[in-house]
């Protein structure tokens, strides 16, 4: 019982941790939203995050990918699937509201798909596909880290999440994904 309360009590405590370079980091992002164009693409980019790209991409290896392709896409699928589950567990754990629920003069431009923000639910997915799917396809590499960096930015630009919610999310995601890629080597592949 004892491990639980520190555990809510260090939740509770970071929730509302924000360093001041990451409230400036928002503003400036903010200011960069005055170019429609720039939001119309943001916006694009974190749509995609929502799983349609990683949709496409596993049903391209599943069609194309012969059976290595088929293997890299299970692994996806368990990488995403675990994703799923470990940011879930960690935002009702943890609790952070959003930028523009604790800062009144930032916004956030797309409806949030829930209500913490730590960490980002698309950066550690995207993140995770690139580790596993990079791991297994190395030939995709630069196609998914250069998705997942974007979805991760567009996260911060549109407002829905504070810088550390994508690094984050980021670095939990690429180990997922890695381990993930790692074990189905071993028990799969091996």
């Amino acid at each position: 019982m004892r491990g639980l309360y520190a555990q809510k009590r260090f939740a509770a405590g970071y929730s509302h941790f924000v360093t001041p370079w990451e409230v400036a980091l928002i503003r400036r992002f903010k200011v960069l939203q005055e170019y429609p164009w720039l939001t119309a693409v943001f916006k694009v980019v974190s749509r995609l995050g929502d799983g349609s790209l990683w949709g496409a991409v596993g049903v391209s290896l599943l069609l194309l990918g012969g059976s290595g392709g088929r293997s890299a896409a299970a692994a996806a699928g368990v990488s995403a699937l675990l994703a799923v589950g470990l940011f879930t567990l960690m935002k009702r754990l943890i609790r952070r509201p959003r930028p523009y629920e604790s800062w009144s003069d930032l916004s956030c431009l797309v409806a949030p798909p829930d209500r913490f923000s730590f960490p980002s639910g698309h950066t550690l997915t995207a993140f995770a596909m690139y580790g596993s799917l990079g791991s297994l396809v190395p030939v995709l590499v630069p196609f998914l880290l250069m998705s997942a960096i974007l979805i991760g930015l567009s996260r911060i630009y549109l407002g829905a999440h504070y810088p550390t919610d994508v690094l984050i999310g980021g670095l939990l995601g690429t180990l997922l994904g890695r381990l993930i890629a790692w074990a189905w080597s071993v028990w799969f592949l091996g």
